[in-house]
Protein backbone atom coordinates (compact mmCIF):
# COMPACT_ATOMS: atom_id res chain seq x y z
CA UNK A 1 0.00 0.00 0.00
CA UNK A 2 2.82 2.42 0.86
CA UNK A 3 4.42 1.70 -2.52
CA UNK A 4 1.18 2.56 -4.31
CA UNK A 5 0.73 5.75 -2.29
CA UNK A 6 4.28 6.83 -3.09
CA UNK A 7 3.83 6.01 -6.79
CA UNK A 8 0.60 7.97 -7.17
CA UNK A 9 1.94 10.83 -5.05
CA UNK A 10 4.97 11.20 -7.33
CA UNK A 11 2.83 10.87 -10.46
CA UNK A 12 0.44 13.49 -9.10
CA UNK A 13 3.31 15.88 -8.36
CA UNK A 14 4.54 15.39 -11.94
CA UNK A 15 1.15 16.17 -13.46
CA UNK A 16 0.36 19.05 -11.11
CA UNK A 17 3.77 20.66 -11.45
CA UNK A 18 4.54 24.26 -12.32
CA UNK A 19 4.14 23.48 -16.03
CA UNK A 20 0.39 22.91 -15.59
CA UNK A 21 -0.07 26.13 -13.59
CA UNK A 22 1.86 28.04 -16.27
CA UNK A 23 -0.28 26.42 -18.98
CA UNK A 24 -3.53 27.34 -17.22
CA UNK A 25 -2.36 30.93 -16.71
CA UNK A 26 -1.23 31.17 -20.35
CA UNK A 27 -4.59 29.96 -21.64
CA UNK A 28 -6.33 32.45 -19.35
CA UNK A 29 -4.22 35.28 -20.77
CA UNK A 30 -4.89 34.06 -24.32
CA UNK A 31 -8.66 33.98 -23.83
CA UNK A 32 -8.63 37.31 -21.99
CA UNK A 33 -6.85 39.08 -24.85
CA UNK A 34 -8.76 37.40 -27.67
CA UNK A 35 -12.17 38.10 -26.09
CA UNK A 36 -11.23 41.74 -25.55
CA UNK A 37 -10.98 41.47 -21.75
CA UNK A 38 -14.62 40.43 -21.60
CA UNK A 39 -14.53 39.66 -17.86
CA UNK A 40 -13.52 43.27 -17.14
CA UNK A 41 -15.10 45.41 -19.87
CA UNK A 42 -18.48 43.69 -19.82
CA UNK A 43 -18.87 43.19 -16.07
CA UNK A 44 -21.96 45.48 -15.71
CA UNK A 45 -23.68 43.66 -18.57
CA UNK A 46 -22.66 40.27 -17.15
CA UNK A 47 -24.03 41.20 -13.72
CA UNK A 48 -27.38 42.21 -15.21
CA UNK A 49 -27.62 39.10 -17.39
CA UNK A 50 -26.62 36.51 -14.82
CA UNK A 51 -27.62 37.88 -11.42
CA UNK A 52 -30.25 40.60 -11.73
CA UNK A 53 -32.36 38.83 -14.36
CA UNK A 54 -32.15 35.53 -12.48
CA UNK A 55 -34.13 37.01 -9.58
CA UNK A 56 -36.83 38.64 -11.71
CA UNK A 57 -39.74 36.23 -12.07
CA UNK A 58 -40.97 37.57 -15.40
CA UNK A 59 -37.55 36.92 -16.93
CA UNK A 60 -37.63 33.31 -15.70
CA UNK A 61 -40.90 32.83 -17.60
CA UNK A 62 -39.51 34.40 -20.77
CA UNK A 63 -36.53 32.06 -21.19
CA UNK A 64 -35.90 31.38 -24.87
CA UNK A 65 -33.99 28.56 -26.50
CA UNK A 66 -33.75 24.90 -25.68
CA UNK A 67 -32.33 23.09 -22.68
CA UNK A 68 -33.21 21.32 -19.45
CA UNK A 69 -32.22 23.62 -16.56
CA UNK A 70 -32.65 27.36 -16.21
CA UNK A 71 -29.35 29.24 -16.60
CA UNK A 72 -29.44 30.13 -12.90
CA UNK A 73 -29.94 26.48 -11.90
CA UNK A 74 -26.92 25.54 -14.02
CA UNK A 75 -24.91 28.30 -12.34
CA UNK A 76 -25.90 27.11 -8.86
CA UNK A 77 -25.09 23.49 -9.71
CA UNK A 78 -21.68 24.55 -11.01
CA UNK A 79 -21.07 26.58 -7.85
CA UNK A 80 -22.05 23.55 -5.76
CA UNK A 81 -19.26 21.70 -7.54
CA UNK A 82 -16.49 24.27 -7.07
CA UNK A 83 -17.43 26.12 -3.85
CA UNK A 84 -16.18 23.72 -1.21
CA UNK A 85 -13.89 23.31 1.74
CA UNK A 86 -11.04 24.55 -0.43
CA UNK A 87 -12.59 28.00 -0.09
CA UNK A 88 -12.23 27.69 3.69
CA UNK A 89 -9.24 25.46 4.43
CA UNK A 90 -7.49 25.87 1.07
CA UNK A 91 -7.24 29.64 1.35
CA UNK A 92 -5.87 29.36 4.88
CA UNK A 93 -3.25 26.89 3.64
CA UNK A 94 -2.25 29.29 0.85
CA UNK A 95 -1.80 32.10 3.38
CA UNK A 96 0.29 29.96 5.73
CA UNK A 97 2.45 28.68 2.87
CA UNK A 98 2.66 31.79 0.68
CA UNK A 99 1.92 34.75 2.94
CA UNK A 100 -0.64 37.55 2.43
CA UNK A 101 0.59 38.05 -1.14
CA UNK A 102 -1.05 34.75 -2.05
CA UNK A 103 -4.39 36.60 -1.99
CA UNK A 104 -3.22 38.97 -4.74
CA UNK A 105 -2.07 36.13 -6.99
CA UNK A 106 -5.31 34.30 -6.24
CA UNK A 107 -7.16 37.33 -7.64
CA UNK A 108 -5.02 37.28 -10.78
CA UNK A 109 -5.71 33.57 -11.25
CA UNK A 110 -9.41 34.22 -10.71
CA UNK A 111 -9.59 37.03 -13.26
CA UNK A 112 -7.79 34.94 -15.89
CA UNK A 113 -9.83 31.88 -14.94
CA UNK A 114 -13.02 33.80 -15.76
CA UNK A 115 -11.99 34.00 -19.41
CA UNK A 116 -10.99 30.33 -19.53
CA UNK A 117 -14.25 29.15 -18.00
CA UNK A 118 -16.23 31.42 -20.30
CA UNK A 119 -14.51 29.81 -23.28
CA UNK A 120 -14.99 26.20 -22.24
CA UNK A 121 -18.68 26.75 -21.47
CA UNK A 122 -19.25 28.33 -24.89
CA UNK A 123 -17.56 25.35 -26.54
CA UNK A 124 -19.62 22.97 -24.42
CA UNK A 125 -22.81 24.69 -25.59
CA UNK A 126 -21.76 24.51 -29.24
CA UNK A 127 -21.21 20.75 -29.15
CA UNK A 128 -23.93 19.67 -26.73
CA UNK A 129 -26.48 17.04 -27.76
CA UNK A 130 -30.05 16.07 -26.97
CA UNK A 131 -30.04 12.73 -25.17
CA UNK A 132 -32.45 9.84 -25.70
CA UNK A 133 -34.43 10.87 -22.63
CA UNK A 134 -34.92 14.42 -23.92
CA UNK A 135 -32.36 16.12 -21.67
CA UNK A 136 -29.41 18.09 -23.01
CA UNK A 137 -25.92 16.78 -22.31
CA UNK A 138 -22.44 18.02 -23.14
CA UNK A 139 -18.92 18.40 -21.88
CA UNK A 140 -15.32 17.72 -22.90
CA UNK A 141 -15.99 14.23 -24.30
CA UNK A 142 -18.53 15.70 -26.73
CA UNK A 143 -16.32 18.48 -28.06
CA UNK A 144 -13.24 16.26 -28.07
CA UNK A 145 -15.14 13.77 -30.23
CA UNK A 146 -16.91 16.22 -32.55
CA UNK A 147 -14.50 19.15 -32.45
CA UNK A 148 -11.12 17.44 -32.29
CA UNK A 149 -12.43 14.45 -34.28
CA UNK A 150 -10.88 12.09 -31.73
CA UNK A 151 -13.65 9.75 -30.51
CA UNK A 152 -11.13 7.35 -28.94
CA UNK A 153 -9.83 10.13 -26.69
CA UNK A 154 -13.39 11.17 -25.88
CA UNK A 155 -14.19 7.61 -24.81
CA UNK A 156 -11.09 7.52 -22.61
CA UNK A 157 -12.03 10.89 -21.15
CA UNK A 158 -15.53 9.63 -20.28
CA UNK A 159 -14.14 6.51 -18.58
CA UNK A 160 -11.66 8.55 -16.54
CA UNK A 161 -14.37 11.04 -15.60
CA UNK A 162 -16.60 8.27 -14.23
CA UNK A 163 -13.67 6.87 -12.21
CA UNK A 164 -12.79 10.33 -10.95
CA UNK A 165 -16.38 10.93 -9.88
CA UNK A 166 -16.51 7.67 -7.92
CA UNK A 167 -13.33 8.62 -6.07
CA UNK A 168 -14.53 12.18 -5.57
CA UNK A 169 -17.72 10.90 -4.03
CA UNK A 170 -15.73 8.86 -1.50
CA UNK A 171 -13.69 11.93 -0.57
CA UNK A 172 -16.63 14.33 -0.23
CA UNK A 173 -18.74 11.94 1.86
CA UNK A 174 -15.69 11.20 4.01
CA UNK A 175 -15.25 14.96 4.55
CA UNK A 176 -18.90 15.34 5.58
CA UNK A 177 -18.64 12.43 8.03
CA UNK A 178 -15.41 13.82 9.52
CA UNK A 179 -16.75 17.33 10.07
CA UNK A 180 -20.07 16.06 11.46
CA UNK A 181 -18.23 13.82 13.92
CA UNK A 182 -15.91 16.63 15.05
CA UNK A 183 -18.64 19.25 15.45
CA UNK A 184 -21.73 17.30 16.50
CA UNK A 185 -20.26 13.98 17.62
CA UNK A 186 -22.39 11.83 15.31
CA UNK A 187 -20.60 8.57 14.36
CA UNK A 188 -19.66 8.16 10.66
CA UNK A 189 -21.96 5.14 10.30
CA UNK A 190 -24.98 7.25 11.24
CA UNK A 191 -23.86 10.01 8.87
CA UNK A 192 -23.60 7.39 6.12
CA UNK A 193 -27.25 6.43 6.60
CA UNK A 194 -28.36 10.07 6.57
CA UNK A 195 -26.34 10.80 3.43
CA UNK A 196 -27.70 7.77 1.60
CA UNK A 197 -31.25 9.06 2.04
CA UNK A 198 -30.56 12.77 1.52
CA UNK A 199 -28.35 12.28 -1.54
CA UNK A 200 -30.62 9.55 -2.90
CA UNK A 201 -33.66 11.84 -2.80
CA UNK A 202 -31.84 14.31 -5.04
CA UNK A 203 -30.04 12.06 -7.53
CA UNK A 204 -32.94 9.67 -8.16
CA UNK A 205 -34.98 12.67 -9.32
CA UNK A 206 -32.55 13.34 -12.16
CA UNK A 207 -31.14 16.58 -13.53
CA UNK A 208 -34.29 18.66 -12.93
CA UNK A 209 -34.39 17.78 -9.25
CA UNK A 210 -30.67 18.51 -9.04
CA UNK A 211 -31.33 21.95 -10.51
CA UNK A 212 -34.09 22.65 -7.99
CA UNK A 213 -31.86 21.42 -5.17
CA UNK A 214 -28.92 23.58 -6.26
CA UNK A 215 -30.86 26.82 -6.71
CA UNK A 216 -32.19 26.51 -3.16
CA UNK A 217 -29.17 25.21 -1.26
CA UNK A 218 -26.27 27.06 -2.92
CA UNK A 219 -27.51 30.67 -2.46
CA UNK A 220 -28.41 29.80 1.14
CA UNK A 221 -25.07 28.24 2.12
CA UNK A 222 -22.96 30.76 0.21
CA UNK A 223 -25.06 33.63 1.54
CA UNK A 224 -24.62 32.56 5.17
CA UNK A 225 -20.86 32.27 4.78
CA UNK A 226 -20.51 35.57 2.91
CA UNK A 227 -22.67 37.52 5.39
CA UNK A 228 -20.85 36.11 8.42
CA UNK A 229 -17.49 36.76 6.77
CA UNK A 230 -18.42 40.38 6.06
CA UNK A 231 -19.45 40.80 9.70
CA UNK A 232 -16.05 39.47 10.80
CA UNK A 233 -14.32 41.95 8.49
CA UNK A 234 -16.49 44.85 9.72
CA UNK A 235 -15.61 43.99 13.33
CA UNK A 236 -11.95 44.33 12.34
CA UNK A 237 -12.37 47.19 9.87
CA UNK A 238 -9.54 49.22 11.41
CA UNK A 239 -6.98 46.61 10.35
CA UNK A 240 -8.22 46.33 6.75
CA UNK A 241 -5.98 49.11 5.31
CA UNK A 242 -2.96 47.39 6.87
CA UNK A 243 -4.13 44.02 5.52
CA UNK A 244 -4.47 45.32 1.96
CA UNK A 245 -1.07 46.99 2.18
CA UNK A 246 0.35 43.68 3.38
CA UNK A 247 -1.28 41.78 0.50
CA UNK A 248 0.24 44.00 -2.18
CA UNK A 249 3.63 44.37 -0.50
CA UNK A 250 3.94 40.65 0.15
CA UNK A 251 2.89 39.84 -3.42
CA UNK A 252 5.99 41.63 -4.70
CA UNK A 253 8.29 40.71 -1.81
CA UNK A 254 8.27 44.14 -0.18
CA UNK A 255 8.35 44.02 3.62
CA UNK A 256 4.84 43.17 4.74
CA UNK A 257 2.84 45.17 7.27
CA UNK A 258 1.22 42.35 9.22
CA UNK A 259 3.26 40.79 11.98
CA UNK A 260 4.12 37.14 11.73
CA UNK A 261 3.76 36.86 7.94
CA UNK A 262 6.97 38.36 6.57
CA UNK A 263 9.74 36.57 4.77
CA UNK A 264 7.78 35.06 1.87
CA UNK A 265 9.30 35.22 -1.59
CA UNK A 266 7.40 36.35 -4.68
CA UNK A 267 7.69 32.78 -5.92
CA UNK A 268 5.99 31.40 -2.80
CA UNK A 269 3.17 33.95 -2.89
CA UNK A 270 2.61 33.44 -6.60
CA UNK A 271 2.78 29.65 -6.45
CA UNK A 272 0.31 29.17 -3.62
CA UNK A 273 -1.99 32.03 -4.58
CA UNK A 274 -2.26 31.04 -8.24
CA UNK A 275 -2.68 27.36 -7.36
CA UNK A 276 -5.46 28.11 -4.86
CA UNK A 277 -7.26 30.37 -7.34
CA UNK A 278 -7.09 27.81 -10.16
CA UNK A 279 -7.96 24.77 -8.08
CA UNK A 280 -10.86 26.54 -6.39
CA UNK A 281 -12.70 27.84 -9.46
CA UNK A 282 -11.96 24.73 -11.59
CA UNK A 283 -11.41 26.83 -14.72
CA UNK A 284 -10.00 24.59 -17.45
CA UNK A 285 -10.86 21.35 -15.66
CA UNK A 286 -13.86 20.60 -17.89
CA UNK A 287 -16.50 20.32 -15.16
CA UNK A 288 -18.38 23.55 -15.95
CA UNK A 289 -19.24 22.64 -19.58
CA UNK A 290 -20.95 19.45 -18.37
CA UNK A 291 -23.35 21.38 -16.15
CA UNK A 292 -23.91 24.43 -18.31
CA UNK A 293 -24.60 22.30 -21.40
CA UNK A 294 -27.97 21.47 -19.83
CA UNK A 295 -29.05 25.12 -19.60
CA UNK A 296 -31.87 26.75 -21.55
CA UNK A 297 -30.33 29.48 -23.69
CA UNK A 298 -30.60 31.18 -27.05
CA UNK A 299 -26.86 31.71 -27.52
CA UNK A 300 -23.70 29.91 -26.32
CA UNK A 301 -22.07 33.19 -25.29
CA UNK A 302 -25.00 34.16 -23.09
CA UNK A 303 -24.51 30.98 -21.06
CA UNK A 304 -20.74 31.46 -21.09
CA UNK A 305 -21.26 34.69 -19.14
CA UNK A 306 -22.48 32.60 -16.21
CA UNK A 307 -19.02 31.03 -16.06
CA UNK A 308 -17.52 34.45 -15.42
CA UNK A 309 -20.02 35.02 -12.60
CA UNK A 310 -19.21 31.58 -11.22
CA UNK A 311 -15.51 32.38 -10.83
CA UNK A 312 -16.32 35.85 -9.51
CA UNK A 313 -18.40 34.36 -6.67
CA UNK A 314 -16.09 31.44 -5.94
CA UNK A 315 -12.67 33.09 -6.04
CA UNK A 316 -13.07 36.86 -5.91
CA UNK A 317 -15.84 36.87 -3.28
CA UNK A 318 -15.80 33.70 -1.14
CA UNK A 319 -12.04 33.06 -1.14
CA UNK A 320 -11.30 36.74 -0.55
CA UNK A 321 -13.66 36.88 2.42
CA UNK A 322 -11.86 33.89 3.93
CA UNK A 323 -8.47 35.50 3.39
CA UNK A 324 -9.45 38.91 4.76
CA UNK A 325 -11.08 37.31 7.81
CA UNK A 326 -7.91 35.38 8.66
CA UNK A 327 -5.59 38.35 8.10
CA UNK A 328 -7.74 41.05 9.74
CA UNK A 329 -8.24 39.06 12.95
CA UNK A 330 -4.55 38.20 13.22
CA UNK A 331 -5.13 34.47 13.75
CA UNK A 332 -2.46 33.72 11.17
CA UNK A 333 0.06 34.67 13.88
CA UNK A 334 -1.24 31.97 16.23
CA UNK A 335 0.86 29.18 14.76
CA UNK A 336 -2.14 26.85 14.59
CA UNK A 337 -2.81 24.52 11.69
CA UNK A 338 -4.36 26.07 8.59
CA UNK A 339 -7.40 23.79 8.90
CA UNK A 340 -8.74 25.70 11.94
CA UNK A 341 -7.68 29.29 11.14
CA UNK A 342 -10.98 30.28 9.52
CA UNK A 343 -12.99 28.91 12.46
CA UNK A 344 -10.72 30.83 14.84
CA UNK A 345 -11.17 34.04 12.86
CA UNK A 346 -14.96 33.77 12.77
CA UNK A 347 -15.06 32.72 16.43
CA UNK A 348 -13.51 36.02 17.52
CA UNK A 349 -16.80 37.76 16.72
CA UNK A 350 -19.01 35.26 18.56
CA UNK A 351 -18.65 31.55 19.42
CA UNK A 352 -21.66 30.74 17.26
CA UNK A 353 -19.77 32.02 14.22
CA UNK A 354 -17.22 29.25 14.75
CA UNK A 355 -20.05 26.72 14.54
CA UNK A 356 -21.36 28.41 11.40
CA UNK A 357 -18.02 27.73 9.68
CA UNK A 358 -18.41 24.06 10.56
CA UNK A 359 -21.98 24.02 9.25
CA UNK A 360 -20.85 25.68 6.02
CA UNK A 361 -18.10 23.08 5.62
CA UNK A 362 -20.73 20.35 5.93
CA UNK A 363 -23.05 22.05 3.42
CA UNK A 364 -20.21 22.80 0.98
CA UNK A 365 -19.10 19.17 0.94
CA UNK A 366 -22.64 17.75 0.92
CA UNK A 367 -23.89 19.93 -1.95
CA UNK A 368 -21.03 18.71 -4.15
CA UNK A 369 -22.09 15.05 -3.93
CA UNK A 370 -25.33 15.16 -6.02
CA UNK A 371 -23.55 17.27 -8.64
CA UNK A 372 -20.80 14.66 -8.90
CA UNK A 373 -23.47 12.04 -9.54
CA UNK A 374 -24.63 14.07 -12.53
CA UNK A 375 -21.07 14.24 -13.88
CA UNK A 376 -20.82 10.46 -13.68
CA UNK A 377 -24.24 10.01 -15.27
CA UNK A 378 -23.23 12.15 -18.25
CA UNK A 379 -20.03 10.13 -18.63
CA UNK A 380 -21.95 6.83 -18.66
CA UNK A 381 -24.55 8.40 -20.95
CA UNK A 382 -21.83 9.22 -23.46
CA UNK A 383 -20.43 5.68 -23.33
CA UNK A 384 -23.59 3.55 -23.03
CA UNK A 385 -26.64 5.76 -23.57
CA UNK A 386 -29.16 7.39 -21.26
CA UNK A 387 -31.08 4.22 -20.36
CA UNK A 388 -28.03 2.55 -18.82
CA UNK A 389 -26.78 5.85 -17.42
CA UNK A 390 -29.91 6.02 -15.27
CA UNK A 391 -28.64 3.10 -13.15
CA UNK A 392 -25.32 4.81 -12.34
CA UNK A 393 -26.97 6.62 -9.43
CA UNK A 394 -27.38 3.39 -7.45
CA UNK A 395 -23.69 2.38 -7.16
CA UNK A 396 -22.97 6.08 -6.65
CA UNK A 397 -25.18 6.10 -3.56
CA UNK A 398 -23.33 3.01 -2.31
CA UNK A 399 -19.99 4.83 -2.71
CA UNK A 400 -21.46 7.73 -0.71
CA UNK A 401 -22.00 5.42 2.26
CA UNK A 402 -18.64 3.70 1.79
CA UNK A 403 -16.77 7.01 1.87
CA UNK A 404 -18.13 7.86 5.30
CA UNK A 405 -16.51 4.83 6.94
CA UNK A 406 -13.29 4.46 4.92
CA UNK A 407 -9.67 5.61 5.11
CA UNK A 408 -8.88 7.40 1.86
CA UNK A 409 -5.21 8.39 1.75
CA UNK A 410 -4.57 6.34 -1.40
CA UNK A 411 -7.81 7.54 -3.02
CA UNK A 412 -6.67 11.17 -2.67
CA UNK A 413 -3.49 10.51 -4.67
CA UNK A 414 -5.32 8.50 -7.34
CA UNK A 415 -7.89 11.29 -7.63
CA UNK A 416 -5.22 13.90 -8.23
CA UNK A 417 -3.68 11.75 -10.97
CA UNK A 418 -6.97 11.13 -12.78
CA UNK A 419 -8.01 14.78 -12.55
CA UNK A 420 -4.67 15.83 -14.04
CA UNK A 421 -5.14 13.36 -16.90
CA UNK A 422 -8.61 14.84 -17.53
CA UNK A 423 -7.38 18.43 -17.64
CA UNK A 424 -4.72 17.90 -20.31
CA UNK A 425 -7.01 16.88 -23.23
CA UNK A 426 -9.60 19.47 -22.15
CA UNK A 427 -7.03 22.26 -22.33
CA UNK A 428 -5.89 21.04 -25.75
CA UNK A 429 -9.50 21.08 -26.95
CA UNK A 430 -10.38 24.56 -25.68
CA UNK A 431 -7.26 25.99 -27.31
CA UNK A 432 -7.83 24.22 -30.64
CA UNK A 433 -11.52 25.19 -30.73
CA UNK A 434 -10.99 28.73 -29.39
CA UNK A 435 -11.52 30.50 -32.77
CA UNK A 436 -15.18 29.43 -32.59
CA UNK A 437 -15.49 31.12 -29.18
CA UNK A 438 -13.96 34.36 -30.42
CA UNK A 439 -16.18 34.39 -33.52
CA UNK A 440 -19.36 33.85 -31.52
CA UNK A 441 -18.31 36.46 -28.95
CA UNK A 442 -17.87 39.09 -31.66
CA UNK A 443 -21.24 38.17 -33.18
CA UNK A 444 -22.99 38.31 -29.80
CA UNK A 445 -21.77 41.78 -28.85
CA UNK A 446 -21.71 43.20 -32.40
CA UNK A 447 -24.66 41.51 -34.15
CA UNK A 448 -24.93 42.00 -37.89
CA UNK A 449 -27.16 39.04 -38.65
CA UNK A 450 -29.27 37.25 -36.05
CA UNK A 451 -27.49 34.17 -34.73
CA UNK A 452 -29.58 31.00 -34.68
CA UNK A 453 -28.40 28.49 -32.09
CA UNK A 454 -28.82 25.03 -33.64
CA UNK A 455 -27.95 22.24 -31.23
CA UNK A 456 -27.64 19.81 -34.11
CA UNK A 457 -24.97 21.70 -36.01
CA UNK A 458 -21.50 20.18 -36.08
Amino acid sequence: MKFLEEFFRNFSNLIWGNWLIITLISIGIYYTIMTGFIQIRKIPFIFRETIVKSFIKKNKKKLTGEGTLTPFQALCAALASCVGNGNIVGVATALVSGGPGAIFWMWIAGILGMATKFGEIVIGMIYREKSEDGTYVGGPMYYISKGLKMPWLANLYAVLMVLQICGGNLIQSNAVAGVVENIIGIPPAITAIILVFSVGLVVIGGIKRLGSFAERVVPFMAGIYIICGIIVIIFNIKTIPIVFASIFKSAFNIKAGVAGVVGYSIRQSMRYGVARGLYSNEAGEGSAPVLHASAITDHPVRQGLYGITEVLIDTIVVCTITGLSILSTGVIESGHQASILTSMAFGQVHPIFKDIVGICMILFAYSTIPVQCYFGTVGVNYLLGSKKAYYFRYPFIFFTALGCISSLSLVWHIQDCILGLLIIPNLAAIVYLSPQVFKLTREFFNPVNEYIFDDNEE
